[in-house]
This record gives structure tokens, C-alpha cells and sequence, in this order.
């Protein structure tokens, strides 16, 4: 037997179980993230000459060429995020 997973009472107990700050520091350490990895795969690729977007195909991670400034800005954004999304735990009753 298989259930299905209602994804509108889903959100909604995640809305209401959880206070206002917990959920935009989640969504704020998320953000830092993706954006700022996604902004971090661009650089690279513009710094080894290829389109900005050619980091974007699957399987086309960059991590074997980074440079020292590049492996810091990924440290520094791994801090980042996880440090938001440790302040949000705390932020739990």
C-alpha cells in the first residue's frame, strides 16, 4: 500500500509549527548557498576562459581546478550557510 504525501498540509504544519525567524534564517542559509555557489562556479569558469554558463551541465563540477582564492570563497560560504542554519536550530523551543 502506498500513501501519498499531501504536500499542502505538509507546508502548512511547517508554517505553523515553526516561528517566523527559524524559517528566514532557513531560507537565508539556503539562498547563500545556491547562490553563492552557483555565482562561485561562474567565476571560476570566467577565470579558465569558458562561458560563465558552461559550469551549469551536469556532472561539470570545476572543484579539481580551483584555485586557493576559490577553495577560501567556498569555505567562507559553507561557514556562512551552515552558520544560519545553526542560529535557526537554536532559534527552535
Amino acid at each position: 500500500m502506498q500513501s501519498e504525501i499531501d504536500l499542502k498540509d505538509f507546508f502548512q504544519k511547517v508554517l505553523q509549527n515553526n516561528a517566523p525567524s527559524t524559517l528566514v534564517l532557513v531560507v537565508l542559509g539556503m539562498a547563500t548557498w545556491l547562490i553563492g555557489g552557483n555565482l562561485l562556479v561562474m567565476m571560476h569558469y570566467r577565470r579558465m576562459g569558458k562561458s560563465p554558463w558552461s559550469g551549469f551541465r551536469p556532472f561539470a563540477f570545476p572543484f579539481s581546478k580551483f584555485n586557493f582564492k576559490e577553495w577560501c570563497l567556498l569555505a567562507l560560504l559553507a561557514l556562512v550557510s551552515l552558520t544560519l542554519l545553526a542560529a535557526s536550530l537554536s532559534r527552535q523551543p
